[in-house]
């Protein structure tokens, strides 16, 4: 189960919908549940859940971070999301994503440069889900079966991270960019952090540690270092 609180790291910190906090902490629970009562087949299917959510997630801040580009990658999806009665492509949500086959749904990540031939191992979950969900006699039956599953999600997302951080970095210097006031306290920035940039694009931990570890202070705005004694606050 250690594993699978690593994976949980990487949901946003916080929501623009709502619905969405309670969503995700259904399923949190639900895989909690599950696993405590030995029940590794629904922990698991719920696991994956989490795991496509988060891939969304991701996604979504791909098509932020650039729309432009991103329409290159959404040529050959455009008459799915029309059948799922999306008709204004210029806002989206991360909801838009799941109504895509998941099994196509990864070529998203070629555009950030994501390697061709390495896609199929990150749809290698979703064969494996497609499986245990099907009434043919095979279901997860232990915990060595759910942390081996588990670790695979962890390490598709740790290479999916990798691959999309810069673009979360980008929007970060957006965002200080677009402040066009300093903040009177850490508290206030933090507040602002939070409303503004972390349920704006689904911010998680991972991210936000990897912006603080990587932006030193020297090179934020003069007027918006207290930014980076928020994120250093917010992470510790």
């Amino acid at each position: 189960m250690e594993i699978a609180y690593q994976i949980f790291e990487y949901l946003p910190l916080k929501y623009k919908n709502p619905s969405d906090a309670k969503y995700f902490s259904f399923l949190i629970n639900s895989v909690e549940q599950n696993y405590n009562f030995q029940n590794y087949h629904f922990a698991i299917v719920t696991l994956h859940m989490i795991y496509m959510g988060i891939v969304y997630h991701y996604i979504y801040g791909i098509y932020r971070a650039d729309k432009n580009r991103f329409e290159y990658v959404l040529i050959g999806f455009y008459d799915v999301l029309k059948k799922g009665k999306i008709k204004d492509f210029s806002e989206i949500s991360w909801h838009v994503f799941s109504i895509i086959n998941e099994s196509t749904i990864f070529q998203f990540f070629r555009a950030v440069a994501f390697p061709n031939d390495k896609i199929g191992e990150l749809n290698s979950p979703v064969k494996k889900r497609n499986d245990i969900l099907h009434t043919n006699g095979i279901f997860v039956q232990s915990e060595e079966e759910f942390e081996i599953q588990s670790k695979q999600y962890l390490k598709n997302l740790e290479k999916i991270h990798t691959h999309c951080v810069q673009e979360y970095k980008s929007l970060f210097f957006q965002f200080l960019n677009e402040i066009k006031f300093g903040m009177s306290n850490v508290d206030e920035a933090i507040q602002y952090l939070e409303q503004n940039f972390i349920k704006e694009f689904g911010i998680n931990i991972k991210i936000l540690q990897d912006i603080y570890y990587s932006i030193p202070k020297s090179q934020y705005p003069r007027n918006k270092k207290r930014f980076f004694q928020a994120i250093e606050k917010i992470i510790r």
